[in-house]
């Protein structure tokens, strides 16, 4: 079933609540999809890849791709929160993650007519990584976002995250979020940085270590934050050498499958600063599996949100 509107199908009264309140879905390293046989060796490469690429480059393209569905497929998903690594080649901004995939503004066009003929959903932009950049190249790139996207970003001036609900943004047609990570100058007011949205990183390369990880990180959420829960593990040289047959996808099949249970019980929405911290981004590798179920669940898990509302509703009305 298509996710193409689901946040416009929500009820009113979740519309009304932060977008750091909701279960958004993500895609991790959103744009390795661009990954093909042409693709060279990027910036971030670490030296065991360069040294596999030389012989082997299949194999390295085959644990360098995140995800294989297309940005507008991803859209469809549901997919709402992007996770992008850019590097810079010959005065052109590229993604990557380990070799090259496609420049930055092609996807980016799509994600611009998306927004435009999609008012009642809200996407993040989340530039994580950058690589080979000066401060030139990233005042540079900061022009041309805001150039490419003017109006539809949703800026510290126009108000906190809490204050960032689907329906005040679609009536100030405001449907993008850019966060800009790890800047080496000031950011643009139309940007938000790192600590406003924490994303930390597990590492792990076991699913149940994953999964603890995920539980302890969580506990340091602040309620003024978004936060990201990366549902994914970071396979080391051992892991793959195991694997030489595998690829990322059968890795992605497996995390799915195990961590299905912990995702299904958590609960977003708002908390206090004295409560347990609360979920709200859900980060996946090839989040197409199974017709894009890791989007369903955490969609669904939006519903727990509306029992709360009626909950109070009746409270309040005896």
């Amino acid at each position: 079933m298509s996710k193409e509107h689901w946040m416009r199908d929500l009820p009113s009264e979740l519309r009304d609540l932060s977008i750091i309140n909701l279960a958004i879905p993500g895609s991790h390293n959103s744009m390795t999809y661009g990954i093909n046989s042409k693709s060279k060796l990027s910036p971030d490469a670490e030296t065991a890849i360069r040294r596999w690429h030389r012989f082997f480059p299949c194999f390295v393209r085959r644990w360098s791709k995140n995800q294989n569905s297309g940005i507008l497929e991803q859209l469809h998903l549901g997919v709402r929160y992007f996770d992008l690594r850019i590097a810079q080649k010959e005065d052109k901004f590229y993604y990557c993650h380990g070799l090259f995939a496609m420049e930055v503004f092609e996807p980016l066009l799509e994600i611009r007519q998306f927004v435009e003929t999609h008012p009642e959903e809200l996407l993040i932009l989340d530039l994580q990584h950058f690589y080979a950049l000066t401060v030139a190249h990233h005042q540079q790139l900061h022009k041309e976002l805001i150039q490419f996207f003017g109006h539809r970003l949703y800026s510290t001036a126009d108000g906190s995250l809490k204050d960032c609900t689907l329906n005040r943004c679609a009536e100030m047609q405001r449907n993008l979020v850019i966060i800009y990570r790890r800047c080496p100058i000031p950011l643009p007011l139309r940007f938000w940085p790192s600590y406003s949205w924490p994303t930390p990183w597990p590492n792990k390369a076991s699913v149940k270590k994953l999964q603890s990880f995920l539980e302890d990180s969580l506990l340091s959420r602040q309620p003024q934050q978004g936060y990201v829960s990366q549902c994914l593990i970071t396979p080391t040289g051992r892991y793959i050498a195991l694997r030489l047959f595998f690829t990322l996808k059968s890795t992605a099949k497996r995390v799915d499958k195990k961590l299905q249970p912990w995702i299904q019980e958590q609960i977003p929405g708002p908390f206090e600063p004295k409560e347990d911290p609360r979920v709200n981004v859900f980060l996946a590798d090839f989040v197409n599996l199974k017709d894009g179920q890791f989007c369903n669940w955490v969609v669904e898990l939006n519903t727990k949100l509306q029992g709360q509302a009626t909950d109070n509703l009746e409270k309040d009305n005896p």
